[in-house]
């Protein structure tokens, strides 16, 4: 089990190698060191590392929206191990420290930073909808964290946030890609408010021309 989950390269396996270094005990950690040669190495600090990929997230000069039959405008597979590497160190991170030094030090700029320019903010540089869309997508996958933790007012409070932008979408003409990652987005943290979140997602529905 352990050749296979390890042996796969990128930053989901790197993600995994750092959670499990800090949580195996006893005999489990000194087989996995071996195994894994560890001890050549030192640990990352997992904060840091959670950091540096979201960074990575919103400099990668090739991001693109991928056409999915599924799911529409949807992100790459590079970027979606990157999302999930994020949520998989945050989840070891917990809740506390995800809404504080993630959610609300660095995905929350970006949204303000997109709408505040296109509302004519000249001062105010553009984001690319794609990061806008990962941003989106990120905060979907971490509120489930808040919800699996119990905090269901704090994630309600960011249901709430995307429920009104996506309620605006269409008179303020969000590109199709975001409006789908807000919905999505909304959809996981649909626990939190669940009649408000449906009420949101059908009159959406009602106004969208696309498929």
């Amino acid at each position: 089990v352990w050749d296979d989950i390890f042996s796969f390269q990128g930053v989901i396996n790197k993600a995994m190698q750092l959670v499990v270094r800090k949580r195996a005990r006893g005999e489990v950690l000194n087989c996995l060191r071996a195994y894994l040669s560890w001890e050549k190495s030192p640990p990352l600090d997992t904060g840091i590392m959670a950091s540096s990929l979201l960074l990575a997230l919103q400099l990668c000069p090739k991001m693109e929206f991928q056409l999915s039959e599924r799911y529409g405008e949807d992100l790459s597979e590079s970027t979606w191990e990157c999302i999930l590497a994020i949520d998989l160190l945050c989840c070891h991170l917990k809740w506390s420290w995800t809404h504080d030094n993630i959610i609300s030090k660095e995905l929350w700029p970006v949204m303000d930073q997109w709408v505040k320019h296109r509302k004519g903010h000249e001062t105010v540089p553009p984001t690319p909808d794609i990061i806008v869309a990962s941003t989106l997508r990120l905060i979907g996958r971490l509120g489930q964290i808040g919800l699996r933790e119990g905090f269901f007012s704090a994630v309600k409070n960011i249901s709430s946030i995307i429920g009104r932008f996506i309620q605006h979408a269409k008179e303020e003409d969000v590109p199709w890609g975001v409006q789908l990652a807000a919905v999505y987005a909304l959809c996981d943290l649909g626990p939190s408010n669940p009649l408000e979140v449906v009420e949101t997602i059908q009159a959406w529905r009602t106004v969208t021309t696309n498929s």
